[in-house]
């Protein structure tokens, strides 16, 4: 299916995928949505909001959602706020390496309930963590759900539900500890 899938997507969407992530669990994910409404009676359609994807190199790079210019763009300076972090994930710790490469960013709606927008995530493991945290932004969480949700210590991942820092505070990023 996914063979029949991918053909059908590139025979007849086409130019329409301009401007839509270009990815290949994108491109499989829109052919089998495509294959179920021609031929399973289906109807439903592929939602480009929140795709999450990685950039695979030394330090991967992984994000979903809206970056912090689209937020600001949206929804305007005043309604956004941005929580970040430096940190050093715990292979870098036994490797001596510098943490201040390592870097989080969650953007979110200013006002209560603080839906969160986007997550940009520097570091290792990268894709994974992004892949946890797009569930969650595709079913609405707020900042306050995030904030409540226990971290897998030690991991990459937990430094997300550990963003307290908000950018509008001017405090220095760096984690200091576990906190």
């Amino acid at each position: 299916m996914q063979t029949v899938a991918g053909a059908l997507l590139s025979l007849v969407i086409g130019q329409p995928s301009e401007g839509r992530p270009e990815l290949t669990p994108t491109a499989i994910m829109a052919g089998r949505l495509l294959v179920q409404r021609l031929f399973g009676g289906s109807s439903d359609l592929m939602d480009y909001d929140n795709v999450p994807t990685t950039v695979f190199t030394p330090l991967e790079y992984g994000c979903v959602g809206l970056s912090e210019e689209e937020a600001v763009a949206r929804h305007g300076q005043e309604h956004v706020e941005v929580y970040h972090a430096h940190y050093k994930p715990l292979e870098f710790t036994v490797a001596g390496r510098d943490a201040s490469q390592c870097y989080v960013k969650m953007v979110c709606l200013r006002e209560p309930p603080q839906l969160v927008l986007g997550l940009h995530f520097l570091g290792p493991n990268a894709g994974e963590v992004t892949q946890g945290f797009a569930l969650g932004i595709k079913c609405g969480a707020s900042y306050e759900q995030v904030m409540r949700t226990v971290g897998i210590h030690p991991t990459c991942s937990e430094e997300v539900v550990k963003l307290r820092i908000s950018k509008r505070s001017g405090l220095d990023p760096t984690v200091t500890g576990c906190g």
